[in-house]
Parts: C-alpha cells; sequence; structure tokens
C-alpha cells in the first residue's frame, strides 16, 4: 500500500510523505538541491506538512533557468528566484542555509534574503551534534569532508555511507535527517523534475 502511494504521489506531481515524518517530536533537517521553478509549490507543501527545524538548499536556486550557460536570462532568474526565498524565509524553520550553485547570481540572492544564510563556496556548521559540511559542488566535499555531507549539482554521484561518513546529494533526492535519532529518510522528487532541470517539458497522462 506505501508503494501504491509513493508511487500515486510521484506521477501526480507530488511527494507522499511516511507518517513516521509527519508524527516526529524530533528536530528535523529538509535538505534540497537543483530546484526547477514548477518545484516551489510542492516545496510549498512538503515544509508545511513537515515544519522542519533547518533548512539546507544546496544550489541552482531555479534549476530550470541555466544562468552559466544562458546569462541574459538574468531577468527571468529575478523574477523567479524571489518565490523561492519567500516561502523560505516564511517557514517555521530556525535556520535557512542557501549554498549558491554555478546557476545562482550572487547579488541577486544576497539584496533578497533577509535571514537566510548565504554560502558561497562552502561552509561547516553544527546542529545538535552534528557536524554538517554544505557545498553546491561534490568537489569541495573531496577536498575535505564532515561528518555529514550535504551538496548538488551532479546527477552521477550517488548518495553513500563511506568511513562512518555520510554523504547525501540532493539532486538525487528530498533529504530529511532527523536529528536526534540521526535517521535520514530520502522522498523522490515529483515526477518530470529532472526534465524541467534539463529544460525538457513534462509528459502528461
Amino acid at each position: 500500500m506505501i508503494n501504491f502511494k509513493k508511487l500515486f504521489y510521484l506521477l501526480i506531481g507530488s511527494v507522499y510523505i511516511p507518517d513516521e515524518l509527519l508524527h516526529t517530536s524530533e528536530q528535523t533537517l529538509l535538505h534540497i538541491s537543483d530546484t526547477p521553478a514548477n518545484f516551489f509549490s510542492v516545496l510549498n507543501f512538503l515544509i508545511s506538512k513537515l515544519k522542519p527545524d533547518y533548512i539546507v538548499h544546496t544550489g541552482d536556486l531555479v534549476d530550470n533557468i541555466k544562468l552559466e550557460i544562458y546569462p541574459y536570462r538574468l531577468e527571468e532568474y529575478k523574477k523567479k528566484v524571489p518565490q523561492l526565498i519567500h516561502l523560505l524565509e516564511n517557514s517555521s524553520a530556525k535556520k535557512i542555509y542557501l549554498a549558491l550553485g554555478n546557476h545562482d547570481d550572487k547579488k541577486i540572492v544576497n539584496n533578497i534574503t533577509e535571514r537566510a544564510q548565504i554560502i558561497e563556496k562552502s561552509d561547516i556548521i553544527s546542529l545538535e551534534d552534528l557536524e554538517i559540511k554544505i557545498t553546491h559542488f561534490p568537489d569541495e566535499i573531496r577536498k575535505s569532508s564532515s561528518q555529514y555531507n550535504l551538496f548538488g549539482h551532479d546527477l552521477t554521484i550517488n548518495s553513500k555511507i563511506e568511513d562512518e561518513k555520510i554523504y547525501l546529494n540532493g539532486i538525487l533526492g528530498i533529504n530529511i535527517i532527523l536529528l536526534k535519532s540521526k535517521r535520514i529518510f530520502t522522498l523522490p522528487y515529483p515526477y518530470g523534475t529532472d526534465d524541467s532541470r534539463l529544460g525538457k517539458f513534462k509528459i502528461g497522462f
């Protein structure tokens, strides 16, 4: 039944949230990355249901607009990125961390953020008793890693546990960490998210 629910939510463009996450008493961290604009409404739904204590976005805030490749789309980015910042900063999260990606504009993001902490390349934060490295770029993790490592950017790099360190790629799935028990849940992005990231049209049913 749960697998059917997961598939149903996936196909209708939403995300199935396990009851365990909806009813947990633990503090939670939500990790996302490389988010196209058509994911924003789903993200708003996720945040309203999960009420995460911490939110980490590991870059490419409007990933369907590839600024590094198409800098002429800056005005479009300027219109879309405030939608994401607004929903993140209007959440009940205690802290919000934004790691800038290669398709982000530092000046625009700096001008519109009020309470989110912006990370330009990489940074290490401490939450509860967890040490967490945050970056958009996997190469920053390769240089030096931490207890937990959150990144995005590259679809070919799998999340893994290695040498008692945890590596979570936020482009492959929506990661939720329960900070006390240290349990990790990974929820699939809605159907069509990768197509949106690549600038393709979603095929409907």
